[in-house]
């Protein structure tokens, strides 16, 4: 593990071997940008990029239990509050870049941000109260459920079992047989779109 300091960004990158566990729990409160990605090996890998003016009011936490990794944004315990009318106006902006084996179990719980599934995984499972979730895969398998994020996906060979209470599903079909993917969302739309990273 290695924290840089470049200019006006803090970078925190980690690693640990996938092996000593059975799964990763994201837990990403402050993140605008997520990004999963396919590790070649047997590592589970994060990198942590913040910007903005209070990046230093939010801390990544990571704590084992078990064989279980927790990797949870926190508010700083040092943050000091400011009493000013522009104090709302102040920024940070975090990005997070995870990769992960494509068979691991892989659970995603985040505010609101856009988030980009980058590979096939066999285990995926992501809450998001708002933003947009891009499948950029053929196949995947786990379940998506959001409040009013919108959902992408590319090409889908899956199985799926998609719904949408007051947003639109469009481009996709529900499978007659038993589901890969189960995509529920309240307000969010769900379609097939390509994106470009």
């Amino acid at each position: 593990m290695f924290n840089l300091k470049l200019y006006s960004q803090n970078i925190n990158i980690k690693k640990w071997n996938s092996n000593d566990f059975d799964f990763v729990f994201l837990k990403l409160d402050f993140t605008s940008n997520v990004t999963i990605n396919e590790s070649m090996s047997n590592e589970i890998y994060v990198k942590y990029k913040q910007e903005g003016e209070f990046k230093e009011n939010v801390l990544l936490r990571t704590t084992i239990d078990n064989r279980q990794l927790k990797i949870q944004e926190i508010v700083s315990p040092t943050l000091k509050t400011y009493n000013d009318k522009l104090s709302v106006h102040k920024t940070v902006a975090n990005t997070i870049e995870v990769t992960v084996p494509i068979n691991f179990r892989t659970i995603i719980n985040t505010s609101s941000c856009s988030m980009n599934i980058m590979s096939s995984f066999s285990d995926i499972n992501i809450k998001i109260d708002e933003g947009n979730v891009n499948l950029n895969q053929k196949k995947i398998k786990g379940e998506i459920k959001s409040i009013s994020a919108d959902v992408f996906c590319v090409n889908p060979l899956s199985k799926l079992l998609v719904s949408s209470k007051a947003g639109v599903v469009s481009g996709l079909y529900n499978s007659s047989v038993m589901p890969n993917l189960v995509i529920q969302t309240i307000r969010g739309n769900v379609s097939k779109e390509c994106f470009i990273n």
